[in-house]
């Protein structure tokens, strides 16, 4: 996790004004989180009480947000994203959304891309700038298995889509982690086909896991490349027991996503 491969800095000014770009979406973000909590939650509960109708509005909310957002970083330069099939990620309909984790913006890219998905994060999130949002919408990790899985199915019945990065944390630059089998368990347990989506791109210096907001890919743009592969129909793992089912649902999550490497 160095920018000991990238090329030296040969445009200082140039790379000082690719953090600050970076820092400006950061607090834009930042602040936008603050507005949504302070007015947008409270009117969407006013007209949406119950809670699966208030998680769907609001899912669909922080998408449309999220849509404009990432089309903020490409206006000022920040990023910029290719997707294969939009229109099949828009259309999706209880759904297990898995990809690779290269960067901190997949989860942002991914949720533009759906209008109703949940999605399990960590639960750290909860005292960062998303606190308000994760609280009231989405899934946290510091929860035990089983009740995690029962939430996931109930959205997914419901006709929600669920977002699950199998490695469980960002995939290094260089290497990969293993994939847990607890995407592949909810899936079976829902009934719920599995969506595919590989992340490609170029280097995403500054976005991994431990890396400062500082840093930045000096030479471009962050560049996003989403290819959305072949579902995977559960009707395949029909008759195994749970255990070797969740294991060649896993390793074939894998071997789609790396298809595209």
């Amino acid at each position: 996790m160095s920018a000991n491969d990238l090329p030296p800095i040969k445009n200082y000014p140039a790379w000082l004004w690719r953090i600050f770009r970076k820092v400006f979406v950061v607090v834009f973000f930042g602040i936008g989180t603050v507005i949504i909590g302070a007015i947008v939650f409270p009117i969407l509960r006013l007209f949406n009480p119950k809670k699966t109708a208030f998680k769907k509005a609001g899912h669909k909310f922080i998408s449309l947000v999220l849509d404009f957002y990432i089309h903020l970083m490409s206006w000022i330069r920040i990023s910029t994203y290719k997707i294969s099939d939009l229109k099949a990620m828009r259309n999706l309909r209880g759904c297990v959304i898995v990809a690779n984790h290269p960067s901190l913006l997949d989860v942002i890219y991914t949720l533009a891309f759906v209008r109703d998905a949940d999605c399990i994060v960590k639960a750290g999130l909860k005292k960062s700038l998303v606190s308000v949002i994760v609280k009231n919408l989405y899934i946290t990790n510091n929860i035990d298995f089983e009740t995690m899985q029962k939430e996931c199915v109930e959205a997914l019945h419901n006709g929600g889509n669920l977002i699950i990065f199998p490695e469980g944390t960002r995939t290094p630059r260089h290497g990969t982690n293993q994939y847990k089998k607890g995407a592949a368990r909810i899936a079976l347990a829902a009934g719920a086909n599995v969506q595919p989506m590989h992340i490609g791109g170029n280097d995403k210096y500054g976005l991994g896991k431990g890396e400062s907001m500082l840093c930045v890919n000096h030479t471009e743009r962050y560049k996003y490349e989403f290819t959305i592969l072949p579902q995977i129909q559960m009707s395949k793992y029909a008759g195994l027991s749970e255990t070797i089912a969740a294991k060649r649902l896993t390793d074939d999550m894998r071997s789609i996503i790396d298809s595209v490497n």
